[in-house]
């Protein structure tokens, strides 16, 4: 304990209660030097906002009033044993006061002293000298492991006036006073309930905390949940009740409902709850919800909201963004656990492995109920993907330790369907694959259509072969990480050299009416000649059927990672890619023979040219479409020319 200098007062204690503005008649106690800083550190320092100055006062009379209720077990003597077990809220806006009651186990006076007249019963001055030396937002972990909450008070009063009286008979009740000014005041007090009262004499410009108002604003937001009446006027505000508390079997679909809307102030019902109580590897009880919509805040602003963090039912922070990983931002609900070590202020948890393992414990559990939720209901999980799909999927890249039970979440639209709405699993498309097929086959796009729309995909719709299709922005982040699934490996169908090709059963497009080897040749090299480095090469394509050209990727860069490069860097350029010609399209035909009896038409050079910028506008790589759309124009004008002149 740190020695305190203590004087007896020019007065006889009379042993009646201090009035408001008075000094309390009795012993004069002073802080050492070091206890002073350390106090004007706590008022100054510690708290970033004022109010939750009432949620310490709440919390420790909530305190008192268990541990009165406990030693009621084994005690029989207790004075006012019939008392409600309750605290009482007193507002005076007329004296600029607030009274904070509680019917509790009360303290003696060497109990005031301990608690009340000494900060930090360990305190040193080297400590001190730490403290204040440190930067104001390490101090938070400094002095994390001192319950000095009580204090908050002095940021808002000019005085504070503790009237205690004990539980025990045999004790007589005490009065403690002080302006946080590094002294307090000992005295005999008149009160003969049991339980404590703390009055707060409020600086002028703190006076907003008498308003009734303002007082329960404060209370709702901090204390709801208080497990004993919280009154003023007669009045119970606390009334909520803490449901993730109870057993899941006590609780209702309704009481879910109502519950989920008094915290997020939504009108509409949550989509679906989840209950659980836990006690190992840390002990929490938590209520989480998924909301029927996915809000732009949630996709786009994702540190703005997190879970509430409660300790014995008070709340500790609003909106911890530590209880969940970030691709789980979109619930919303409380978690509660008395385990975790909490700092002087109650609005940061301390950096301690408790925490990490709580917040490890948490995911795998809203992991499993998905998983429970996808088998049991999957027409509502159905709906939940559709909402939240794109955040989820960010958690198989950022989160290894889940990535392949997030695999199984994970939910695509395929060439399988007709609908977009329509969804596989991996497992699934595994489940459907062709004998000898090795690769999970994808493509990326920005819509369904366009992937429809896009030759690549030719070769595997006229073989039956299913594709994934993905059209998230973080597809190609995800499949940039990819490997394999259930043995399979993942496989762009915009890649080079796909083993799909090679398989047995695979029918190659149509070249019945290809160009003559010899032909296709001098071709390809009069495409290579003019594109020159723009493309990597110009070949004969395999799986071309209704297209011209495509371009595509070598094997060692797909299309989704230089899209993802891309998204990261504006000035990325990427490879060149693969050109791929169809032989046996009609195009290609005609620029054989016009090859073969005017090689050096400008019509060939602006085919060739009008050949990439197509493939490159399918890509959504086109960097010059102005160039092209006067190329369009040129070859529109001389088709009609030549239309005219034919007479046809």
């Amino acid at each position: 304990m740190a020695k305190q200098s203590t004087k007896k007062s020019a007065g006889k204690a009379s042993g009646k209660s201090t009035a408001k503005g008075q000094q309390a008649a009795g012993e004069v106690h002073a802080f050492q030097a070091e206890m002073q800083q350390l106090l004007n550190i706590i008022i100054h320092s510690l708290y970033s906002e004022r109010e939750i100055f009432l949620r310490e006062l709440i919390s420790n009379a909530s305190d008192a009033l268990n541990r009165l209720r406990f030693n009621m077990i084994t005690d029989a003597k207790v004075r006012d044993k019939d008392a409600a077990l309750e605290i009482v809220l007193a507002a005076d806006t007329e004296g600029k006061t607030l009274t904070v009651s509680d019917s509790g186990i009360g303290m003696t006076q060497q109990e005031l002293i301990d608690h009340l007249g000494t900060i930090a019963k360990s305190g040193t001055l080297d400590f001190v000298k730490e403290l204040s030396s440190a930067d104001p937002s390490q101090r938070m972990d400094l002095i994390g492991q001192f319950g000095v909450g009580f204090y908050s008070v002095f940021m808002v009063a000019k005085r504070v006036v503790v009237d205690t009286c004990p539980a025990d008979p045999s004790q007589p009740a005490w009065q403690w006073s002080s302006e946080g000014a590094g002294e307090y005041q000992l005295a005999p007090s008149q009160r003969t309930a049991r339980g404590t009262s703390v009055r707060v004499e409020f600086k002028e410009e703190c006076e907003e905390f008498c308003s009734p108002a303002r007082i329960e604003q404060i209370v709702k937001k901090y204390s709801n949940f208080v497990p004993h009446p919280v009154m003023m006027e007669d009045r119970r505000l606390n009334a909520q009740d803490a449901i993730w508390i109870q057993s899941k079997s006590e609780v209702n679909e309704e009481q879910y409902q109502e519950f989920y809307k008094f915290l997020t102030h939504d009108f509409e019902n949550p989509l679906h709850s989840i209950h659980l109580s836990i006690d190992a590897p840390v002990q929490y009880r938590a209520v989480l919800f998924i909301p029927p919509q996915l809000s732009n805040e949630v996709l786009y602003s994702p540190t703005g909201f997190g879970l509430q963090l409660y300790a014995a039912k008070v709340m500790i922070q609003n909106e911890s963004q530590d209880l969940l990983p970030l691709y789980l931002r979109f619930f919303r609900g409380v978690v509660d656990t008395e385990d975790l070590p909490l700092n002087v202020s109650r609005e940061m948890v301390q950096r301690n492995p408790l925490l990490a393992k709580l917040s490890s414990s948490l995911a795998g559990r809203v992991i499993r109920e998905l998983q429970s939720l996808a088998k049991t209901d999957p027409e509502r999980y159905a709906t939940f993907w559709k909402q939240y799909g794109k955040v989820l999927k960010e958690g198989i890249t950022s989160d290894p330790a889940n990535q392949e039970r997030l695999l199984e979440l994970a939910r695509f639209n395929s060439s399988q369907f007709p609908a977009e709405d329509e969804l596989t699993t991996l497992h699934d498309y595994v489940s459907r694959m062709r004998d000898g097929q090795k690769e999970i086959l994808y493509f990326n796009g920005p819509s369904r259509e366009a992937i429809e729309r896009n030759p690549h995909l030719e070769f595997f719709k006229k073989n039956g072969m299913e594709v994934l299709y993905l059209y998230d922005h973080v597809d190609n982040f995800i499949m940039a990480q990819l490997h394999e699934f259930e043995g399979k490996v993942f496989a762009s169908i915009d890649q080079s050299n796909l083993e799909a090709f090679k398989e047995e059963g695979a029918t190659p497009p149509n070249h019945e009416q290809a160009l003559p080897e010899e032909e296709l040749q001098e071709v390809l090299k009069y495409l290579q000649d003019t594109l020159g480095e723009r493309v990597a090469s110009v070949n004969a394509s395999k799986r071309l059927v209704d297209s011209p050209a495509c371009l595509v990727n070598p094997d060692d860069m797909p299309g989704n990672v230089q899209k993802m490069m891309r998204m990261l860097d504006k000035n990325y350029t990427g490879i060149a890619k693969i050109l791929e010609v169809n032989p046996a399209h009609p195009l290609i035909r005609h620029m054989s023979s016009i090859h073969k009896s005017h090689r050096d038409s400008p019509l060939l050079k602006e085919l060739a040219e009008q050949i990439l910028d197509n493939c490159l506008l399918v890509e959504g790589l086109i960097e010059r479409p102005e160039q092209m759309v006067e190329r369009i124009q040129s070859l529109m004008t001389r088709a009609a020319e030549n239309q005219t002149k034919s007479g046809t």
